[in-house]
């Protein structure tokens, strides 16, 4: 079971534990989740997707190893891992001491279809999503995502029964539903499905000996015409006693072998709550898509009860097809520089030993917030305040970083915030001058961004004293990643009305000048 203790949660495996410091939220909160992981001596974690976050690892105690993506590397005392989406992962605790390691989840946003459901009549009855389905189609995309994903997905009714069901479905889970006609299962859905107070949200279902799972909803307007259901996993190693009791039980009632009962649920795997998370958010595209695939049918079937409804159901899923391609069934890949994780990560180790916890708090917010605003619609105009009072927060975590090795100097213009302009835009070329000129710098290093309004432009400049560079040779080191950028961004949204300057000379610093139009709105 998962224990609870004064610090956090705790998930127990047969490996070891984890404690959730900030436990990984619902789907509607993105947030960063922090835990500290403590593998017993000599055991191994199996090898894994991390299909849906990006991890930090930070070794606080023990040494070991990992293997990610096929390449090994050692762990001990302080080393700093970086793990991005869709790496294998695997560690190995080989020593007799216990490996003790500090994880920083940073959630990776699914990219959504649909952000909001779909506005259309609702169904008469839970039926009629089964008469808008191509089973043939959406078998075979349900398979392809559970394969990418691990876990085991299923479409219901709003009464409980399976539509259909992966092929990688539980054993433990067919035998009983089949050998109870459905009923055992459906009685436990129903349940749920009574004790929801938001029927629009995701909701984590534990049935029979606490196998988990995520019911995703499938809306068409205000009603639900159908879930998809996710995981059918353990969150924490199993009670063997109670368990067994348990499946016997089950094994009596339905008239099953107790040891093939019992040898498929044993089969069952254990995944972080983190993960089952993520893997629900990639879920949603196959749930909107669903909603949107039914609703277009249904107004098309009012309309025109023959070909329009099919060549709508046809375009909604090739919509589908194409959308998953186009995604390869990866979630959008966070913005946040690794090298920034690592030194923020770093610095939090080195206030927590030399300030103790006050300080470290205050960073760990600071980097939560920043994470957070990193999750905002990146196509989005944002005001101006919003774009500073993130630039600030970076500021605050680089500030704690450098100490007096680094001076900053704003120079803001006031009455800019009723302007809009594009979000994280500034932050790169401060990340830029911090880690290539002030970092390397062995003096003392001074940062000044001026931003004014000069008719309907507003001019940017920020300038560095630090080791500065050749200009011509930008495009063989990694600076041209952040300038690149934001010049990228600025054509995107302004096309050819915007000023990018760069000047710079080895040993004398760095001065880049913005100059844009002032106007757009939040929807640009």
């Amino acid at each position: 079971m998962t224990e609870i203790s004064q610090l956090g949660k705790q998930q127990l495996f047969e490996w070891g534990s984890i404690l959730w410091f900030v436990e990984p939220g619902n789907l509607d909160v993105e947030r960063m989740s922090v835990g500290l992981v403590t593998f017993k001596p000599n055991t191994i974690q199996e090898e894994h997707l991390h299909f849906g976050d990006e991890q930090v690892i930070y070794v606080v105690s023990g040494n070991g190893k990992q293997i990610i993506d096929g390449n090994s590397c050692t762990l001990k005392t302080g080393d700093i891992r970086h793990m991005s989406p869709y790496t294998r992962h695997k560690v190995f605790n080989d020593s007799t001491e216990e490996l003790k390691l500090l994880i920083v989840y940073t959630p990776s946003k699914f990219q959504r279809l649909l952000s909001q459901p779909i506005e259309s009549a609702s169904f008469i009855d839970s039926s009629d999503i089964r008469t808008f389905l191509d089973f043939e189609i959406i078998a075979g995309l349900l398979n392809r995502l559970s394969e990418a994903l691990g876990l085991s997905l299923a479409i219901l009714d709003t009464a409980g029964e399976f539509i259909i069901k992966t092929d990688n479905y539980p054993e433990f889970c067919c035998l009983l539903h089949e050998a109870s006609f459905g009923s055992h299962c459906r009685q436990r859905i129903q349940k749920v499905f009574a004790e929801i107070e938001d029927i629009g949200k995701t909701h984590l279902f534990l049935c029979c000996n606490d196998i988990a799972s995520i019911i995703i909803p499938i809306l068409s307007g205000k009603s639900v015409n159908g879930y998809i259901k996710c995981g059918e996993v353990f969150l924490t190693k199993p009670d063997s006693e109670r368990m067994l009791c348990s499946l016997r039980e089950v094994a009596a009632m339905y008239q099953l072998p107790s040891d093939i009962v019992l040898n498929s649920a044993l089969a069952i795997r254990t995944e972080p709550k983190s993960r089952l998370y993520a893997a629900a958010e990639a879920t949603f595209a196959i749930a909107n898509c669903i909603a949107e695939m039914t609703s277009t049918a249904l107004r098309q079937k009012e309309l025109d009860n023959s070909q329009l409804s099919l060549i709508k159901e046809q375009m909604a899923t090739a919509k589908l097809e194409k959308a998953l391609q186009e995604s390869d069934l990866k979630l959008l890949q966070s913005q946040i520089n690794p090298h920034f994780l690592f030194n923020t990560l770093n610095t939090i180790a080195h206030l927590a030993y030399i300030d103790g916890t006050e300080k470290v708090a205050k960073l760990v917010w600071s980097l939560a917030d920043l994470l957070r605003f990193t999750l905002h619609k990146p196509e989005q105009l944002i005001p101006f305040h919003e774009e500073m009072r993130m630039l600030n927060s970076f500021l605050d975590i680089q500030q704690a970083r450098f100490g007096k090795h680094l001076n900053i100097i704003m120079d803001i213009e006031q009455g800019l915030d009723k302007v809009f302009v594009p979000g994280m835009l500034f932050q790169p070329l401060l990340e830029n001058a911090i880690i290539h000129g002030i970092e390397l710098n062995t003096q003392p290093g001074l940062i000044k961004v001026t931003i004014k309004r000069r008719g309907d432009k507003l001019c940017c400049r920020i300038e560095d004293n630090g080791t500065g560079f050749d200009p011509q040779a930008i495009g063989r080191k990694k600076q041209g990643i952040g300038i690149n950028s934001v010049k990228n961004r600025l054509k995107y949204y302004y096309n050819d009305e915007y000023e990018f300057v760069l000047t710079s000379q080895p040993g004398k610093g760095t001065v880049v000048e913005l100059v844009f139009p002032i106007g757009g709105n939040e929807n640009a």
